[in-house]
């Protein structure tokens, strides 16, 4: 792909990556059942959750300096601390050391394990797991419409219009029409396409995966303001309206 191609596809993203490489979500097997570590980071700071089999859900709070994650794993009702994690990172490989205390017998268990970052594919986004992971709130299809500022914006309805469409089985989709002629908009009107690609959103941070590429990176923090959908990333904050 030519560097100019490639440099406008990167510019037409929703904002610039936010995450440095331990983002993303791992898998090993403990004790003959899956278990799942969701990551991410901002600066040093990360969170994310731990699931291990259908009936564990933790949520995971700590730091990383780099080389070495150290964070706690806590119950998501109390916010109690339920174990410490301490791991390793190299090449998507969390080489990691588990310390988990019974609450009822005080016993202390300690496990090893090692956590490899996933592609996923068609089958895993649309797990019962990975579910969890698409706040149900975001599903549907929003639109932003940029304001143009200066002596030659003289109205609205000379910008563009930007469509981002978030469905239930993970795909993700953005792309740019017109504005000049609103009466006739329809969300699946013909316009230029930005992207296209798989999406995960929780605790206020979504996460896409590019189609053709391997891993999911962080690409915006998100809230909801008066019935609209605020996203802010390095390239500046958006809000969009939800279409019906």
């Amino acid at each position: 792909m030519p560097r100019t191609l490639l440099t406008l596809m990167l510019c037409l993203l929703p904002c610039t990556l936010l995450a440095d490489s331990l983002d993303g979500y791992y898998l090993t097997t403990l004790d003959g059942q899956p278990a799942e570590m969701h990551l991410r980071s901002q600066d040093q700071q990360v969170s994310g959750e731990y699931i291990e089999g259908r009936r564990l859900h933790l949520r995971i709070s700590g730091h990383f300096d780099g080389q070495v994650l150290n964070a706690q794993s806590l119950d998501t009702q109390s916010d109690q601390p339920i174990a410490t994690i301490t791991a390793t990172y190299a090449n998507g490989v969390l080489t990691s050391h588990i310390s988990a205390r019974s609450p009822v017998t005080g016993e202390t268990l300690e496990r090893r394990a090692v956590f490899n970052r996933q592609r996923f594919s068609d089958a895993a986004i649309t797990s019962q797991a990975n579910r969890q992971f698409r706040d149900p709130e975001l599903i549907g299809t929003w639109v932003h419409e940029p304001i143009t500022q200066g002596e030659h914006a003289s109205t609205a309805s000379e910008n563009n219009l930007l469509i981002l469409q978030l469905a239930v089985s993970g795909r993700i989709n953005q792309w740019s029409r017109s504005a000049a002629d609103n009466s006739d908009w329809h969300p699946d009107a013909p316009g230029e396409l930005h992207y296209t690609g798989r999406w995960l959103a929780s605790n206020g941070l979504q996460e896409v995966q590019l189609q053709d590429q391997n891993a999911y990176q962080p690409t915006a923090r998100y809230h909801f303001s008066d019935g609209y959908l605020v996203t802010e990333s390095s390239s500046g904050t958006r809000r969009w309206q939800r279409q019906p």
